[in-house]
């Protein structure tokens, strides 16, 4: 999942619970609805649940995740937006409204910046600021400013126009 190169969007309505509340935390963006609930209850099996224990942290901070892997208790969908788990709850009844507006709106945007900016923010998560920004600007320089796209977004603002990409 770490390695998916497109924008991954994770909509919940209803539990995401053990490797459903996983997959959540892979996520790029995460709609949710009021009847949303994430957890992880391997501890009620005498097990820990992988990805989470490494995931979380990172998403909702260390004293959250303790709390929610020893006790093996839900998040709600409103905890999960306070913590950062979660983007935006949305009403059920204009659930399918959203994510398209969502989806229609990544996808105006050049696919290869999209993934370039993924590589940017996925690797930077855990590391130094140094380290990070290196990266980032290596990413920036040797690979986006390569890009077809970059050109013509370019243009495009100079000539006061859409951009047309060519995923290129």
């Amino acid at each position: 999942m770490v390695d998916i190169s497109k924008p991954v969007v994770v909509v919940v309505n209803g539990p995401a619970i053990g490797a459903g509340s996983e997959l959540v935390g892979f996520a790029d963006v995460v709609l949710a609805t009021p009847k949303a609930k994430f957890a992880q209850p391997e501890v009620k099996l005498g097990v820990l649940p992988p990805f989470a224990s490494v995931m979380l942290p990172q998403l909702i901070g260390p004293k959250k995740t303790y709390e929610l892997l020893l006790t093996g208790e839900a998040l709600s969908a409103e905890e999960g937006l306070h913590f950062g788990f979660v983007n935006k709850i949305v009403p059920e009844a204009q659930l399918g409204e959203t994510v398209e507006g969502l989806l229609a709106r990544i996808a105006e945007f050049s696919g290869p910046v999209l993934e370039v900016t993924k590589r940017v923010i996925g690797g930077s998560i855990g590391r130094p600021l140094k380290e990070a920004m290196k990266t980032s600007q290596d990413l920036y320089l040797n690979e986006l400013m390569n890009l077809e796209d970059v050109q013509e977004g370019l243009r495009a603002v100079i000539e006061r126009r859409k951009p047309v990409w060519k995923n290129k």
